[in-house]
């Protein structure tokens, strides 16, 4: 069983493992700018603004688990409160192993531990898939040039793309 604090960047539902009113406090570092449509941070899940889940819930064609949170500056005030965890929960098994650098020593045999290259079989995607996860790396999230297009047209702040084969590090 995976651990709770764990299910989110695995892609595993929340449900009522989710606590009620839960806040965010920004890093010290921080201090007065303004809060991007897509949060980053370093507990690998994806913190999104009420404008970015609009899109997604309208055009991603994904499942999607948006979980309300509130995002408070370092001494405590809150800022935002229409911010919400995405849960992407759909998972495809894509990569393709030959042509990414990838490395394997998760003790799960299907289980990526590292990414540091990506290419994908397109065959073994969904034709529909606008959004999701690599089966073998969860915490990786895909997301189509159609999708991408929309929310570049929206001018939504935050989002960093990798490109098929370009060079990255994900664990």
């Amino acid at each position: 069983m995976i651990p709770k604090k764990w299910r989110i960047s695995a892609g595993l539902p929340m449900g009522h493992h989710f606590p009620p009113n839960l806040i965010f406090q920004m890093d010290r570092g921080h201090p007065g700018q303004a809060i991007p449509d897509l949060v980053s941070n370093t507990e690998r899940i994806s913190i999104v603004s009420g404008k970015l889940k609009s899109l997604l819930e309208q055009h991603a064609a994904a499942r999607i688990e948006f979980l309300p949170i509130s995002i408070a500056r370092a001494n405590g005030r809150i800022v935002a409160k229409d911010y919400f965890i995405a849960n992407v929960l759909d998972h495809v098994d894509c990569v393709d192993k030959a042509r990414s650098e990838v490395e394997e020593l998760n003790p799960d045999p299907t289980m990526l531990s590292g990414l540091f290259r990506l290419q994908v079989h397109s065959s073994q995607i969904p034709a529909e898939a606008r959004l999701f996860r690599l089966k073998s790396m969860p915490p990786a999230v895909l997301i189509r040039d159609d999708l991408r297009a929309i929310l570049d047209a929206a001018s939504i702040t935050g989002v960093k793309y990798i490109t098929m084969g370009e060079e990255c590090t994900i664990y």
